[in-house]
């Protein structure tokens, strides 16, 4: 009788490691910075899927089986994610651009904001997630989460580039890592392209877009997405940035050429460094250390700060957290998760 239940399943430690092994071997991805909870339900996924009772015949199936090397691996991949998630984040980041600029919102068109209507219609019908709706309907800025973040303006290693002339030493280089199918680094752009298009003198500025998947970096370069990606995002940047495609099930959504062509997409396995010779003003790492164990999350953050210029920031997920600190990171928007790299004292 074959297993259907994932907590049937015993998965004991020396074929766990051989597994493990194996996969960086024909892989070359370091799946040990990972908690072992987390990967032991990705192999017993699998297993279901592929009808194997105990994990020696998972083993079996999966040596002598190059296909499931590439399914285990894209489906290990974390790819929940869609346009302008955590719109707030976004608004935040607009704002330290508009302010060096010397613009206020009134002054540039830019709605990042989706309409109630609009996440009415993707919400779930459970309370939690109406709850939430509700409250991001009525959100507003308390005074404080201004002050926390803009008060170190100054000090950020890219706000004097926003007022110099446009130039490759003054480029800004943004890092979305891991930038799944691609939603985040295009939120990004957008933004950068839709203010580039409506001040005279806009700098210079580079993203890359790195994730593990193959699958998903594809799925990036290609730019078509189907509307669960698209709940967050503002009429004014869908109505400006996609077109759409016609499908026999409704339509796609298709991001503009020349969106695609000013991001550079890797496919690496960033627990084992970075392939590109950039040093980051800013880097985007959301939602990904919260499946790290405790001991490599710090070896990968010693990544981030190494690749983080001095006094760029780092952006995490709204879920994760480094308290006031970590390393040279300090806390300068609790509400975003936005840590500033500071050999130097803040205050």
């Amino acid at each position: 009788m074959k297993v259907n239940l994932i907590e049937n399943i015993d998965i004991d430690n020396a074929s766990y490691q051989r597994l493990i092994n194996f996969l960086k071997s024909k892989t070359g991805l370091n799946f040990q910075y990972y908690n072992k909870s987390f990967i032991e339900k990705r192999i017993k996924s699998r297993m279901i899927r592929v009808n194997c009772n105990t994990l020696d015949e998972y083993y079996s199936y999966f040596s002598s089986n190059t296909e499931e090397v590439k399914n285990f691996v894209e489906g290990f991949t974390i790819n929940y994610t869609f346009f302008f998630r955590d719109y707030d984040v976004f608004e935040t980041f607009q704002d330290i651009f508009l302010h060096g600029l010397g613009f206020n919102k009134k002054q540039i068109k830019s709605d990042i904001r989706p309409a109630a209507t609009k996440m009415d219609k993707f919400r779930s019908k459970s309370n939690a997630a109406k709850k939430l709706i509700k409250n991001r309907r009525l959100y507003s800025k308390p005074e404080k989460y201004y002050v926390d973040v803009f008060i170190f303006l100054n000090r950020l290693s890219f706000y004097k580039k926003i007022k110099l002339l446009p130039s490759e030493k003054n480029c800004i280089n943004i890092w979305s890592c891991p930038c799944a199918t691609g939603e985040e680094p295009y939120s990004i752009n957008m933004i950068m392209n839709n203010l580039k298009t409506q001040v005279r003198r806009f700098p210079k500025y580079r993203i890359v877009g790195s994730d593990i998947s193959y699958g998903a970096i594809e799925k990036a370069k290609i730019g078509v997405y189907a509307d669960d990606s698209m709940k967050e995002i503002s009429d004014y940047y869908e109505n400006k940035y996609f077109t759409k495609q016609k499908t026999h099930y409704g339509h796609n959504n298709l991001i503009k050429e020349h969106l695609k062509k000013e991001i550079e997409f890797v496919r690496e396995d960033v627990t084992e460094g970075h392939g590109k010779p950039y040093k980051y003003d800013i880097i985007f790492c959301r939602y990904l250390l919260i499946y790290f164990n405790h001991q490599n999350r710090d070896k990968f953050l010693n990544i981030l700060e190494s690749r983080l210029k001095e006094n760029g920031i780092l952006i995490l997920g709204k879920t994760e957290t480094l308290f006031d600190s970590w390393g040279s990171l300090k806390l300068i928007d609790s509400r975003n998760r936005i840590y500033i790299k500071s050999h130097t004292k803040l205050f």
